[in-house]
């Protein structure tokens, strides 16, 4: 929303509303809201302003729920309390609030403060929708770039209703945060990548970082799920990593707090080393009197006094403080039998440290502030020796901001340096000036030479002020009292009431507290919620793995499982294996006595399912498998694999006898042509190929058609359906041409089916649809949904009317698709056994059974005769019209 300015907004106040008008509850929200667009939301909101930690002044309704504004007393609001004092806006602000707008204010929360029209409808962002904009930004990349980028979501604040200036607070600390992570010479900030401006994207090049940097980062997070769509695989296939994707506000307030800020920032071990890293020599400086320093009392973060000591460094400046506990009540210490001065008085002492001076001064730790390459500031807390704290101890500095009062590494710098460098005047050389006899001739030239007084150390501290707000703002940060780094971290480590805890699970808060009522897991954890409670922080994350499970987000991402790096440390290189040897794909034999399974453990694997067992396993891919199938006669079957080949295996003794090793990316889906004599593979890198299996020759090849997820082949070899992002496209067997498209569709296509007489064709997608097509129609003959996630898995019978799918809500359905062209269908028949996502699901050749096999491997068998029976005979279809002319006839094999 644009600011009013000040005549619009004096004048829309001043209107004198109609008596019908004048009790309106939209009009009394318009007026009020005009006033604070146009006085409030300058500092309170744009551009993510957030003096005094408020930034949705322009949200009626979070002011109420806020506690800002008290509904119907105008003397309990403290905002209206404030802007009727004068203090908002402050004193110096213009222009300023009319009477007559104080007044529309003071009617509105008179009236029950409503919140009118102003309430802003949103789309929400589900989490689909976060990786669909994933893979739309890394399609048009360069390959070699994509194992690059990274990403980070505000989806769940978005979705959670917090508005716009809210949302760019959270997105200026982004950008501020990761580069005062960074050693690159530049200000880069992550670029969004959706329409929302929800999902940023990073190139780890511009903060000098590396798969090593990520992985750190992952260690930490704590909300990492694996999410088992088609746009999910393909993210982490191109950025080869398991987990792309972060939550911005979690790493705003995680990565900004040691230890994790040293990490990722790089820094060493000791305040001594990182000085080498800044080309900072501090004793020969000290000696070659290349410093400047400032002592004073009352530092406001100090319990006692304090030592500033600016060099020059590599990027800039390079300030370090010496801080000290406070003595004890007797102030003597007893030096050579003579009673002396506290050596951790500085006004004694301002000379030292240890080692530089005949009576040095003795401190307890201190604080560093330096420049990085960009112009931004990074920090470094040390004790006596130089060695590396991630907390100061409360009893030398404190925070008063932070739970426990602790100056943190990073955050407590970052909210108390708001300005770089907080001016400080020395106290040091009047204290000299006053008593020139306290020191001999030779230590006071000394500390005049290291203390060059006030108006000298307070002009370097305006200079680099001045230098580190003019980079701020290049982040779109302001430099201000209320910084957004510790702003945001102080707000995600508040206590979560219902919406907002529904918004990070992603579901609706009345249907979040549904499901918690389901669960008694989850009402222990979180029945507090559904009283209208909260619930802190901590125990959040506490029980994010049971609220995982619970509502079967996906799989929990364990950084432990991580795999190694490759050769040039930017990614995995394999990011979907596991070592459990999962299972990510199956096929069955006719008669229902084997499955092959594309293993997550690098093998193909040939299991008995009577025997549950493995008979052997085909061992030659070096990543993953992905795809597999099998011959019409059961002796060959084919995988494919992260590793970019397919292959093609003799069952009876696992011995590979084929690799087609030409695609650039995942072979995410395999098949042979009905002989047996071709093998078709697709992969993500956007190409469909057919090859003989006696020689690896190239039959065809089409490239360009996106992520390819699926194949099937029709039976009778006429064409060969893909799926690619939201399109299903039949190919002409033998030529590869293509034959009809469908889409796009409303989400992507993960599985296909044939029926064995190649007139239907299925395709399940990622939002838990099938559709069913009859051969040469261009509409679905029927639409199926009940799945709850991806369809993993499609087959059809022929007449298309019984169609089975298999999904990763762990369900097999079997549904009845007969009825009117393009209906409807919800539910099917339901097999709820299956303790994982379902993977494969096919009818047998005896038309009674069918089997479905899941991610553990389980093999299940279904009984469907009565079923079939049970089915009333549906109406004789209407005559099927002639393909139309743009339809090519095929030439079979």
């Amino acid at each position: 929303m644009t600011r009013l300015t000040c005549p619009l907004a004096a004048a829309l106040a001043a209107v004198a509303w109609p008596a019908s008008a004048a009790d309106d509850p939209k009009a009394l929200a318009a007026a009020a809201h005009t006033v604070f667009q146009a006085h409030c939301y300058r500092c309170h909101g744009q551009d993510g302003s957030v003096e005094g930690g408020l930034n949705f002044v322009s949200d009626l309704g979070k002011l109420v729920a806020r506690k800002k504004v008290v509904p119907g007393d105008p003397a309990a609001s403290r905002l209206f309390k404030r802007m009727d004092d004068g203090s908002m806006p402050p004193p110096d602000e213009k222009p300023r609030p009319t009477p007559a707008e104080l007044e529309a204010v003071k009617k509105w929360i008179a009236a029950g403060a409503p919140a009118g029209a102003t309430i802003e409808v949103r789309q929400p962002v589900a989490t689909s929708d976060v990786y669909a904009a994933v893979l739309a930004d890394l399609e048009p990349m360069e390959r070699r770039s994509r194992r690059f980028q990274r990403y980070f979501s505000l989806a769940h604040l978005h979705n959670a209703g917090l508005s716009e200036g809210e949302l760019q607070t959270y997105r200026n600390a982004l950008n501020k945060l990761v580069n005062s992570l960074s050693w690159g010479s530049k200000v880069v900030n992550p670029v969004p990548v959706d329409a929302a401006r929800t999902v940023f994207r990073i190139d780890l090049r511009w903060y000098v970082w590396d798969a090593t940097i990520w992985n750190r980062i992952l260690q930490e997070y704590p909300y990492g799920v694996l999410d088992d769509t088609t746009a999910a695989r393909a993210a982490s296939v191109g950025t080869l990593t398991k987990v792309p994707v972060i939550r911005a506000d979690w790493f705003v307030a995680t990565a900004s707090r040691a230890p994790l800020y040293y990490d990722v920032l790089q820094l060493p071990a000791s305040l001594t080393e990182v000085e080498k890293l800044l080309r900072v020599d501090a004793v020969q400086n000290v000696q070659q009197e290349r410093i400047a320093r400032a002592a004073f009392n009352g530092s406001g973060v100090s319990r006692f006094n304090r030592i500033l000591e600016r060099h020059d460094s590599a990027h800039g400046m390079y300030w370090r403080t010496y801080d000290f506990d406070e003595p004890p009540q007797n102030l003597a210490d007893r030096l050579n039998g003579n009673l002396v001065p506290d050596p951790r008085n500085v006004f004694a002492f301002p000379l030292g440290p240890a080692g530089l001076a005949e009576f040095p001064f003795r401190h307890a730790g201190g604080e560093a502030i330096f420049a990085l390459p960009n112009g931004l500031h990074a920090y470094y807390i040390a004790n006596a020796i130089n060695a590396k704290l991630d907390k100061a101890p409360v009893a030398v500095v404190s925070d008063p901001r932070r739970p426990d009062r602790a100056v943190e590494a990073g955050v407590s710098c970052m909210s108390c340096h708001v300005t770089g460098i907080l001016p400080k005047a020395d106290q040091v050389r009047d204290h000299l000036g006053k008593n020139p006899k306290a020191f001999s001739r030779a230590e006071t030239d000394l500390i005049k030479a290291l203390y060059p007084g006030k108006d000298a150390v307070l002009k370097l501290m305006e200079d680099d002020a001045k230098r580190y707000a003019e980079v701020v703002a290049k982040t779109g940060a302001k430099v201000s009292k209320f910084e957004a780094v510790s702003t945001i971290t102080l707000r995600y480590e508040a206590d979560l009431d219902l919406p907002t805890a529904a918004a990070e699970v992603g579901l609706e808060p009345e249907a979040f507290r549904e499901r918690i009522s389901r669960s008694e897991t989850l009402t222990r954890h979180f029945g507090a919620l559904r009283a209208g409670g909260t619930v802190s922080r901590q125990i959040w994350l506490q029980a994010f793995g049971d609220l995982v499970r619970e509502l079967r987000l996906g799989t929990l991402f364990l950084a432990s499982l991580n795999g190694p790096t490759n050769q040039d440390n930017t990614g995995e290189l394999d990011p979907l294996e596991s070592r459990d040897g999962a299972a990510n794909g199956m096929a069955f034999t006719p008669d229902g006595l084997r499955a092959v399974v594309a293993a997550a453990d690098r093998s193909v694997r040939l299991w008995d399912v009577e025997g549950r067992r493995d008979v052997r396993r085909f061992v030659g891919h070096t990543a993953s498998v992905w795809a597999v199938a099998l011959s019409a006669d059961g002796r060959w079957a084919i995988s494919g694999g992260m590793d970019g080949t397919a292959r093609v295996w003799e069952v009876a003794t696992g011995q590979e006898r084929r690799k087609y090793a030409e695609h650039g990316s995942l072979v995410s889906a395999v098949a042979f042509n009905p002989n047996g004599r071709w093998g078709i593979s697709g992969g993500f890198d956007g190409v469909v190929a057919a090859w003989k299996v006696a020689t690896g020759e190239e039959v065809w090849r089409v490239e360009g058609l996106g992520v390819v997820t699926a194949l099937a082949v029709d039976p009778t070899g006429g064409f060969v359906a893909v799926a690619a992002n939201r399109t299903v496209q039949l190919l002409d067997l033998n030529t590869g041409q293509p034959v009809r498209a469908h889409g796009p569709l409303p989400a992507p296509v993960v599985s296909l089916g044939v029926s064995p007489d190649g007139k239907w064709y299925a395709a399940g997608d990622d939002a838990g649809a099938t559709r069913v097509w009859k051969l040469g129609e261009a509409k679905a003959a029927s639409v199926l949904t009940g799945h709850d996630g991806p369809v993993r898995s499609v087959a059809v019978k022929d007449g298309g009317r019984w169609v089975l799918t298999a999904g990763a809500d762990r369900t097999v359905r079997l549904w009845d698709a007969a009825g009117e062209p393009g209906a409807l269908a919800t539910g099917g028949t339901v097999f709820r056994k299956h303790g994982a996502p379902v993977v494969s699901a096919a009818f047998l050749a005896n038309g009674t059974q069918t089997l479905s096999g899941d991610r553990d491997v389980t093999v299940l068998p279904w009984k469907i005769d009565a079923l079939l029976k049970a089915a009333p005979t549906p109406p004789k279809p209407p005559e099927t019209p002639k393909a139309p002319p743009d339809m090519i006839p095929y030439a079979k094999p």
